[in-house]
This record gives C-alpha cells, structure tokens and sequence, in this order.
C-alpha cells in the first residue's frame, strides 16, 4: 500500500509537457503538495487524524453526513415482546447511536473502523489441589497472608486453607474468569486503527486482524497493578508473556472501511477519504496561512505621530521642524502627552510644535483572499461529497427531492455498512446473552417528496385498498397499538358512564328518601312498570293517552332488544337521536315516564337521550328568542 503515497511511481509515468519550439512545460500534477503527501500507511493514519481534528469545517462536515443517515432502527418479524426488549438494550443500554456514529466517525477520518464486543468478567484464583477460589481482589488485599506474587504473568501464592502431609500448597494458583454477562455491563469497544495489523489474502480477499499491544499497556501489566490484572484477558496476558501480537478470533472484530478501487493494493485496508482531497486540503491552508500572516501584519495600522512644517512658512530650513527642534526633546514630549492621556482622557494636551497623525497599514480587507478561501471551501466541500446548500443549511425547496436523492445514492455505502455493524452487533448480543437472534436495519432517510407519497398511502388506507399498518406505517404509528388504545380508551369511557349513573341513581334515592317516598330501584320499576300498570296521573305507563295506550318509543325499543346487541358509537348515538325527538313530542308526565323506564332498562342510552332532548330544547330557546326580537323591533321599525 506504500506505493499509492509515493510520488516516485507517478513521475515515472507522467514525465513533462511537451512545449514545441520554447521548450517543455513542468508537469502540472507535481505541485507542492505533492511533496507534502504521505508515503506510508501509518503516517497517512497520523496525517488524516491530524486534519480531521484541527480542520472544523471538514470535520462539520463529515459530521452532517453521519448524523443525517443516522436514523431508528426498524426489527423484522419478532414478537412485540422480543422488540421491546431489544429497542430498550439499544437505546438505553447499549447506546447504539453514540456507538455507530463514533464508529462512522472513524471510518470518515481513518477510512477504516474497528469494533469487537467486550463481555468483562470478574477475575477469581483458585487452589489446583483443594479447589477453593477467592476473588483477586481479595488475594491481592491479603498478599502477606497468601504469600501472593505475580511474575512473568503468573500468579503464584500459597492456599490458607488445605493442609496436606507436606504443608499448605504453594505453587502456581488457578486463573478462573466468571462472565459478567449482565446486560448492563456489556459494551462496543473502538480499537485504534495505529495498533491494528491485517493479515490479507490476495486471492480471497480474507483478512485475519491483529493487535499490537502498546508498550505502556505491557508495562502495566508487568508491573501488576490490580486495576489491569482484574480486566486483561488471559489470552492478552499470554500474548504479552511471549511478546507476541494479539490475534482476534473469527467475527469478534467488526471492520467498517472505505471502498476503495480494485487496482489500489490497500491489502485489506480502506483508503481515507482525506488522502483523495489531500491536495485541496492543502491548498485551504495555504490560505488560511495567508489570512494569519495578514491578521497578524495589516488588521491594526501603526499610529504615527512626527512634528509638522510650520504653517504659512517659507520652504527651507525654516520650515523643516527637524531643524529647529531637538528630535529627542520632541519625541519625550510627545511620549509623555500619551502618557497624560492615557490617566486623563478629559485632560488637555499642550505642545510647542504643530504634529501630524498618520496611520500606516490596515489594509487586511484589500489584502485578504475572501473569494479565494469561499471558492476553496466550496470545492472542498464538493469534492468530499458534502453538497455546499446542505452544509450551509440552505437548500432550496424547489430542489430538494432530486438533491438529496442523489446524495443518499451517493452515500449510499455508508448506509450499507451501517446496516451491516448493526446485524453483526444483534448476532453478538443474541449469543451474549442467550436472546433469539432478531433481523434488523436502519429506517430509510426520508426526503421532501415523501409528503406526497404519505399523502396518496393515507387515501388508499382511508378508501380500504391497503391495510391499516401499511398506512400508518410511513408516519410511524403501530396500527396494533392505536387499537389496542382505541380499545382502552373505550373500556374507560364505559367505566366512567356507569360510575356517573351510579352516582346519579344514589342522589336519586336520597332525594327519595327525603321525601318519604319508598326508594329503590326495584320499587319505582315495580310502582312503574308491573305489566302494563298505571304510572303517575293513572295513565298507563310508556303510553300516550291520545293514542289510545299504544306502548312508547322506550318500551318499543327495550322490546326490541337493541339495547342488548353489539353496538357501535355512531348507532347509539342514531338511536338516541331519534329517541329524543320522539319523547320530545310526548305530554310531560309520559315523557317523564318514559325517561325513567329508559333508566332503569338502558343507563348509557338514557344519558345520550337526555343530552340530546337539551340539546334540542337550548336550540328552541335561542331560534324562539330571535323570533321575539325579529318580532319586536323589526316591527317598530316598519312602523317607523
């Protein structure tokens, strides 16, 4: 991979222009940043680290790029009880968001991403000839009585608790590593792309990926300290024994990596996007440089103050105050009316000479290459795939569909990577913690013209050509959960109608009771309603006297039985509607009569009734009142 940042290759290629009769022109590609480019991987590592973090508008960004394809993540087919458990894991758990956008973070920088899974444990050592174990925390507290060591990555101590012919046992102790699995101790840990070595195969293109452990790290453990020996696996501590390099097992290691072309020989490394902008890169440095040595040169002007030629005076020396003034009484004098200015700005200056004020410098705006640093910016932005509207947040509506379509496309592998980090991390957590392993993927980006898809999907829910889910699907509502709210809320609204005509029935008795008349419900139904027999003013219940004692619209309807079928919210409200008009036309004693047959046999119809029978008599009293005055004054004013 070397050969990709030397220039020696390409120059070997290229050669120089040819210029007819005046000669040959230089090669336009070697420019001067060509010298400043990378020869080796690592130092490419170094220098993209460099630029992403001291260079904020490329960082932006990048930035805008991974938070706008950072999206929720949508579960395949799985109980509604397996995605509630997964959504809590990675959303308040796992972080998963933080997690891929550090991981994507990385891949914008270095072009390449790591990340395994870590599962800590909790370390305990354990005697081989009687088999007790103790936390190493605790060996490690009580050293004297276990006589602990730890040295070439062993650790060796003596068991206060077996005691054999020959003594207690003093030798080598047990390491044994019992898996804190609990979720809440599990986490995604990013390795530095400076300490990963690949093992690449040209031919398949498999890669096998090493770690090379720092040296302090090493140190560390060498030394013993607790806080390490507590956390380091045993596979690392033989790797450091031997001073060998840590191989990661077979999908234990997630890769994320820029494409790159298939002639480049990366061998299993991804190119960094910022070696393909490299020259423009430079370039806006350059002008930054620019701008700093202006700013520091030409921003604030140099104040001059020099004695002026006496006004009126003839030309010569007797109008050159340099020869007649001593140049260093003149500049003491001067100094020192600055001085007095300085502890007395209302204070007055006197001086024996005219002086003249002069600016020298400032000119930064003349000077500054404004348009050159926005052109440079602009192209830069272009060139490392970031639209200059997007990053400036100002892309017009107009153009917005077919804009953000084609850079969605454009990014297009990123979103394929991050689907791809995501299926890897649920297969490692299904096998952590023993969960069935789930399908998942990231929600598609959503785009201006969506609206007018969301739109047309609402119709066709509405007009019954596609199912409920599918509808509220594009605006992120669970069908199943809507009804089951729908379900809810219903339950509780019948709950409360029946708590508010318990309520009502009570006063009702009480007011009864009051008046010495015998309570109850089942009384009035009986003095009421006993097979036909007389109500108040001995008309016969649920009958009206004009009509010869044909049954009423509440007796009618409870014969029915409609207020024992299913019914839905629109039906009864119909149903009392058409109740209501016809009591309304009844005398006042049938009507009363009526209304409390209906109580008794149909309490929630009995409360649509009389809502509705006030809703009309409040609509007879506002158009009877604006007859009245229609009435009154509109006649006043006929006669007048």
């Amino acid at each position: 991979m070397s050969s990709m940042f030397s220039n020696g290759l390409m120059q070997s290629y290229m050669g120089h222009g040819g210029g007819g009769g005046g000669g040959d022109f230089p090669n336009p590609f070697l420019d001067v940043a060509s010298t400043a480019v990378p020869r080796s991987l690592r130092n490419a590592l170094y220098w993209c680290e460099y630029i992403y973090s001291f260079m904020g508008t490329y960082r932006m960004a990048m930035e805008r790029i991974i938070s706008y394809f950072l999206t929720d993540i949508e579960f395949g087919d799985a109980s509604d009880e397996v995605k509630d458990k997964y959504t809590s894991f990675y959303g308040e758990t796992l972080d998963f968001f933080t997690v891929l956008q550090n991981l994507l973070r990385d891949r914008m920088c270095y072009g390449n991403g790591f990340a395994s899974y870590v599962v800590p444990f909790k370390r305990w050592l354990g005697c081989p000839q009687c088999g007790s174990s103790w936390p190493l925390k605790e060996v490690y507290a009580a050293k004297s009585t276990f006589n602990f060591e730890f040295a070439d990555m062993e650790f060796t101590g003596s068991c206060p608790v077996c005691v054999s012919q020959s003594g207690p046992y003093r030798g080598k102790l047990n390491v044994i590593d019992r898996a804190d699995d609990h979720e809440r101790r599990l986490s995604i840990k990013h390795w530095s792309p400076h300490e990963i070595e690949l093992l690449h195969d040209p031919y398949s293109h498999d890669v096998a990926y090493l770690w090379r452990i720092p040296e302090d790290y090493k140190d560390m453990i060498r030394k013993g300290n607790l806080f390490h020996l507590e956390r380091v696996p045993r596979s690392v501590l033989e790797a450091i024994k031997h001073n060998f390099v840590f191989r990661f097992n077979q999908d234990a290691l997630f890769h994320m990596k820029e494409p790159t072309l298939a002639g480049i020989r990366n061998r299993g490394w991804g190119l960094p996007r910022i070696l393909t902008n490299f020259r423009q890169i430079y370039y806006v440095q350059v002008l930054r440089r620019m701008n700093e040595a202006i700013g520091l040169d030409y921003v604030i002007p140099l104040r001059v103050i020099t004695p002026e030629a006496r006004p009126g005076a003839a030309s010569g020396s007797a109008g050159d105050p340099l020869m007649m003034l001593n140049g260093s009484d003149a500049s003491a004098q001067i100094r020192g009316m600055l001085r007095r200015r300085r502890r007395d700005p209302a204070g007055w200056a006197v001086l024996p000479f005219p002086v003249k004020y002069s600016l020298l410098g400032g000119e930064a705006n003349q000077l500054a290459p404004r348009d050159l640093l926005d052109q440079a910016y602009e192209v830069l932005l272009n060139d490392s795939g970031t639209p200059v509207e997007l990053y400036k947040g100002s892309l017009q509506l107009q153009a917005a569909p077919v804009a953000l379509r084609l850079f969605e496309s454009t990014w297009h592998h990123l979103v394929h990577d991050s689907n791809a980090f995501l299926r890897w991390s649920l297969r490692q957590t299904s096998r952590v913690l023993n969960w069935e392993e789930v399908t998942a993927s990231l929600k598609r980006v959503t785009i201006a013209d969506d609206i007018q898809k969301q739109m047309a999907l609402l119709q066709l829910m509405m007009g019954q050509q596609i199912s409920g889910t599918t509808g509220l699907k594009v605006f992120d509502i669970n069908w199943k959960e809507e009804q089951r709210l729908k379900a809810e809320e219903t339950q509780t609204q019948s709950e409360l109608q029946a708590r508010t005509q318990e309520e009502m029935s009570q006063q009702a008795f009480a007011a009864q009771i009051a008046k010495g008349q015998p309570g109850g419900a089942s009384g009035g139904a009986a003095a009421g309603g006993a097979a036909g027999g007389a109500a108040a003013g001995g008309q016969p219940q649920g009958g009206d006297p004009s009509q010869g004692g044909m049954a009423g619209p509440v007796t009618s309807y409870l014969q029915s039985g409609g207020h024992q079928a299913d019914r839905d919210p629109e039906s009864m409200y119909a149903q009392a509607d058409s109740l209501a008009q016809q009591l309304l036309g009844l005398p006042e004693a049938t009507k009363d009569s009526e209304l409390r047959l209906l109580k008794q046999g149909d309490p929630p119809m009995h409360s649509l009734v009389k809502a509705q029978m006030d809703g009309y008599r409040e609509k007879a009293r506002t158009q009877g009142g604006a007859q009245v005055m229609q009435q009154s004054f509109g006649g006043q004013q006929a006669a007048a």
